[in-house]
């Protein structure tokens, strides 16, 4: 799928190893804390779903439909909800901005390294929020990694750790539940998908995030290339939540006599329906049913204008796509893109706003009810340890939960303790109960060497001297005396992490 450039430029399983000096951990979460300050993602979405694709990336200046006060930004998700009743959206997209630093891909918002965590950058913020609204009206979104233009993560990188660290990293600071892995042109290289696939089952192992695989199709259905793409994915065990077809862009040669896109696209829907059974049974040893087969088949539309090669994609198209995926109990439908829809796009195609969006938010199923509380982690505390000594996280920590009992064996531990070294370090806590709902504390430990010195006013440092202050450990940055660590505007002492 396509996506507008900016307007705007401006862990594998469980890992614990012990050794003299250090102690490494890697969890196992279901539903994160986040980090990005972007809300929390929704756990259980409905079994069968609507969620249409919003550019993120699009600088959008229709009033009252942008994030910001500058005079545009990214969508407005909430608004959006609030008036087509669609609470549920897969985000495009995050690309690789093309290097690798310490071990992790670099990425942006359509591969700009200003859409990106750690920038202070109004679009990229208002992203954040936008998505952090949704979430508390009881909406969310999945994120979408790849699209027709950039670079996808596993073109820069066929590192499995890197790609692992890359995507972890973004679904723990997301929060994330659901990821979408949009796979096109080049990107469909199947050794490369294969290390990406490999990632990807690591970071479901860790989170249990879903993943949901889209391809390009004909109205014959999947070719080869995307043949293999199941197979890189399902050889390496990745759990697929949909395998979602770009139902667009076929082409007057793919039509039979007297056939339109739409009804193309419900040919296309049936042809990957069999190709998916044979791929479970070839790649995963699992046979399906026809529903479970449909129950699988995400199906995205492209309406209105999308090139001067193919029609305008119809109201009436759509609504032939949406009676046949209702027929077939098919898992998701979607469409590129909300943005032309409800018109903060401009577009030839769209003549009336939610045209389309009327027709497909008459699909899907409610949310899945929970009154199941969280589970409760006990005995985590900050602690300050001496440089050699054993350093145990577990010790004394236990969980519990209101309806599946004690939890204390099913805690995750994650962190770095380096007890060789001087340093504060965090760990976290997670634990999840059987209905999914998890909990997360986070502790300090600051491992200390006792030979250095405590600060003083009195003495004069210069720099690379180390000291302790309250607790904490600082290193001169230059010539000082009488500047308290952490204190002074133009701070001559330095943190030492």
């Amino acid at each position: 799928m396509k996506k507008n450039f900016l307007k705007k430029v401006i862990c594998t399983l469980l890992i614990a190893f012990v050794t003299l000096t250090s102690t490494s951990f890697i969890t196992k979460a279901a539903t994160n804390v986040g980090s990005y300050n972007a809300g929390i993602g929704i756990k259980n979405w409905p079994v069968q779903v609507n969620a249409p694709y919003v550019d993120m990336v699009g600088w959008v200046t229709k009033n009252g439909y942008y994030m910001g006060n500058d005079g545009g930004g990214p969508a407005n998700l909430k608004k959006l909800s609030d008036e087509t009743g669609i609470k549920y959206f897969n985000l495009a997209f995050i690309q690789s901005t093309g290097s690798v630093t310490n071990g992790k891909i670099n990425w942006g918002w359509g591969g700009y390294s200003v859409l990106s965590e750690g920038k202070n950058d109004s679009q990229y913020n208002g992203i954040k929020q936008s998505l952090k609204d949704l979430r508390a009206i009881g909406g969310d979104a999945a994120i979408s990694f790849g699209g027709a233009g950039g670079t996808a993560f596993w073109q820069t990188s066929q590192d499995v750790n890197v790609l692992y660290n890359t995507y972890l990293d973004i679904v723990n600071g997301y929060a994330l539940t659901r990821i979408d892995l949009d796979v096109e042109g080049g990107a469909q290289n199947k050794q490369s998908n294969i290390a990406n696939a490999k990632a990807v089952k690591m970071l479901q192992d860790t989170t249990g995030v879903e993943v949901t695989l889209t391809v390009p199709v004909l109205p014959s259905g999947l070719t080869q290339t995307q043949i293999d793409l199941l197979d890189a994915y399902l050889s390496n065990n990745v759990t697929l939540k949909y395998i979602n077809i770009m139902a667009m862009c076929y082409g007057s040669g793919t039509l039979l006599p007297g056939e339109n896109y739409g009804a193309a696209s419900i040919r296309a829907i049936d042809s990957t329906k069999n190709q998916i059974k044979e791929a479970y049974q070839k790649f995963a040893n699992t046979t399906l049913s026809d529903s479970e087969a449909y129950s699988k088949i995400g199906a995205t539309v492209s309406v209105g204008y999308e090139s001067s090669s193919d029609p305008i994609f119809t109201p009436a198209w759509s609504q032939l796509v949406v009676d046949h995926a209702k027929s077939k109990n098919i898992g998701m439908t979607s469409y590129w893109s909300l943005n032309r829809d409800s018109q903060i796009e401009n577009n030839q195609g769209i003549t009336s706003q939610y045209e389309h969006s009327k027709i497909f938010s008459k699909f899907g199923s409610p949310a899945i009810p929970s009154d199941n509380t969280a589970p409760v982690i006990s005995g985590v505390t900050d602690k300050q340890i001496n440089i050699g000594a054993t350093f145990s996280p577990l010790a004394g920590v236990t969980a519990s939960d209101k309806e599946d009992g004690d939890l204390t064996n099913k805690i995750i531990v994650t962190g770095l303790v380096d007890t060789s070294k001087a340093g504060i370090y965090n760990v976290n806590y997670t634990v999840s109960d059987s209905k999914g709902l998890s909990t997360t504390v986070s502790s300090k430990i600051t491992v200390i060497d006792s030979s250095i010195q405590t600060y003083s006013p009195n003495k004069v440092y210069v720099a690379g001297d180390i000291v302790l202050y309250n607790g904490v450990m600082y290193k001169a940055k230059w010539w000082t005396q009488g500047e308290t660590p952490g204190a002074a505007q133009w701070d001559p002492w330095e943190k030492i992490n």
